[in-house]
């Protein structure tokens, strides 16, 4: 680089005028690099904003999936709570508890079903 802008001076100062031209292409080229380094910033700035939105997005997708995991495993844990207390009932004779359990294993079943399909 030192030596295009030491033949660059010579040539600007040399008899007929041609370093002013030299110089001109020069800065015109300078002007090219310039605005061509600008497009690829914008365009790397353009990708860093579309790429942060999309990991929002993502994050956001993740928190909903995990909040309705945590419901859904809430509600396995008061059916499994329902269900043993209704088996100790069973286990003692008691026929409502009986029909009641038959119940809820019905409706686990049927969230199992729902669950697979």
């Amino acid at each position: 680089m030192d030596k295009i802008a030491a033949e660059a001076a010579r040539l600007l100062f040399a008899d007929g005028g041609a370093g002013w031209i030299v110089a001109v292409l020069l800065g015109l080229a300078c002007l090219h690099l310039y605005r061509d380094g600008l497009r690829v910033l914008e365009a790397r700035i353009a990708e860093t904003g579309a790429t942060a939105a999309a990991l929002e997005r993502a994050s956001q997708t993740n928190a909903a999936v995990a909040a309705a995991l945590e419901s859904r495993t809430r509600v396995l844990e008061d059916l499994v709570r329902l269900t043993g207390e209704t088996a100790r009932a069973v286990a003692h004779g008691d026929e409502r508890a009986r029909e009641r359990f038959e119940d809820l294993l019905r409706r686990i079943g049927e969230l199992q079903h729902r669950a697979n399909h």
